[in-house]
């Protein structure tokens, strides 16, 4: 698979613009801006916990609810594909994102959570390894996994309903857009720009019941000032999928350690009556959560600002 992935320089425009296209170098070093901070971030034993204020659009409405995401860096074992807890296999150091929401329609909830393991060395291994998706609503449960083998991502699914069944297929290896969000964290100059290939989320692909396969799809990136005049800048990622009529924005700090700040998700981009999902970060903590399971730190929730929880 062709590395297209590289650093960006900046052309600052700022002066007279509140919007930057920022353009590629395939000759920078990766993350000459922040290894040492990477390093005491990133593996201090703790991961990066943050809350979404979300209005997901579903059956034609705004749905109230909320999304987490989880930023972690871990040992995974590639030829396995699977997190490294024992014995003498060689690793690699993964950035794991578990992207999880919550929503309601009508008297039923959904929930839905898709994890993607991204190496770190990026140069060595240009792909994310392996994304993991499901979806739980009163009607039935989806799973799907996607794995990168011998240039091939290797897709199954499994699911509930008629139309869906069980399906494995393979097709050749280029972008997915499930480990964005990983790239945007390892530093945003490694996005995807230009005029691509990409597999759109297994989220999208589920709800809109569009067949798995990579779409055409124009990426952009932007620097940007925010609106509030404070002068902060923030990278804005665009991705824009014709065949689809779908457009995803996400938004993220223009400084380590690259915040995902929120994101949007235009459904019939192109009508005059567009169907959009927002969302906006509240509230972020590092925290080690895998060690925070007793009932005393239940509170913890309350400072994370999580709203679904079982009252007592």
């Amino acid at each position: 698979m062709t590395n297209n992935f590289s650093l960006i320089l900046i052309s600052f425009l700022l002066l007279t613009s509140c919007e930057a296209q920022v353009n590629t170098s395939p000759d920078d070093p990766y993350q000459t801006s922040h290894p040492e901070a990477f390093a005491n971030y990133w593996y201090a034993g703790e991961a990066e916990l943050n809350r979404y204020e979300l209005d997901q659009m579903r059956y034609g409405e705004i749905r109230k609810g909320e999304a987490v995401m989880i930023f972690v860096t871990e040992d995974f074992l590639p030829d396995d594909q699977v997190k490294k807890e024992f014995g003498d296999k060689p690793s690699v150091s993964i950035m794991k994102i578990n992207f999880l929401k919550k929503f309601v329609t009508g008297i039923y909830d959904y929930s839905t959570m898709t994890s993607a393991f991204t190496p770190i060395e990026f140069r060595k291994f240009p792909s994310t390894l392996k994304v993991t998706f499901s979806s739980q609503d009163w009607c039935g449960q989806v799973f799907g996994q996607m794995n990168l083998r011998d240039r091939k991502l290797n897709y199954q699914t499994r699911s509930y309903f008629q139309a869906e069944g069980d399906e494995d297929l393979s097709f050749d290896a280029t972008y997915v857009e499930d480990d964005i969000w990983n790239r945007m964290r390892l530093e945003p100059q490694t996005l995807p720009l230009g005029k691509i290939d990409m597999v759109p989320s297994m989220e999208y692909l589920r709800l809109k019941h569009k067949e798995v396969k990579a779409y055409r799809c124009e990426a952009n990136l932007f620097l940007q000032v925010n609106d509030d005049k404070s002068g902060e800048e923030f990278y804005s990622y665009q991705l824009t999928y014709p065949e689809l009529d779908r457009k995803l924005i996400v938004n993220c700090e223009s400084r380590f350690p690259f915040r995902v700040l929120g994101w949007k998700e235009i459904w019939n981009a192109s009508s005059s009556k567009p169907q959009v999902t927002e969302a906006h970060l509240t509230e972020t903590l590092k925290k080690p959560y895998w060690e925070l399971n007793s009932e005393k730190e239940e509170a913890l929730r309350d400072s994370l600002g999580l709203r679904y929880r079982i009252d007592r």
